[in-house]
């Protein structure tokens, strides 16, 4: 997720780079060609409404869903754990799974609620 989040803030500030320079270009050809600024004109406007287009369609498109329902090796990823210790929990019944056939699924927020719990007990505090 943050990957994603990373390449559209790249994205936007390429637009951003890229759109400064075109309008400044678009600057300097208006102060050299007096008689021509009502063409550069045009011409910056319609690389403001380009840009803004580009800016709208980067803000509207979401970033894909996160997984809520994880298989072992995904669990075993998101609480940074070994599947060989995700699979003695499993066995002893202490992490909450559903089972179905012979596959174990895993609810990310049962996962959360889990760990929480277990910080709970097991957690000391010194003074």
């Amino acid at each position: 997720m943050r990957e994603m989040k990373n390449i559209w803030m790249f994205c936007l500030c390429a637009v951003l780079l890229i759109g400064s320079w075109l309008i400044s270009d678009a600057t300097k050809s208006i102060a050299a060609y007096g008689d021509t600024a009502t063409h550069n004109t045009a011409q910056m406007a319609n690389v403001l409404v380009t840009m803004s287009n580009e800016l709208n369609e980067l803000n509207n498109k979401k970033a894909p869903q996160e997984k809520q329902i994880l298989d072992a090796v995904e669990a075993a990823e998101y609480l940074g754990i070994t599947e060989q210790i995700l699979a003695q929990l499993l066995d002893s019944k202490d992490i909450p799974a559903l089972q179905i056939n012979s596959t174990y699924r895993f609810s990310k927020r049962a996962l959360d609620e889990w760990v929480y719990e277990q910080s709970k007990k097991h957690t000391t505090y010194q003074k």
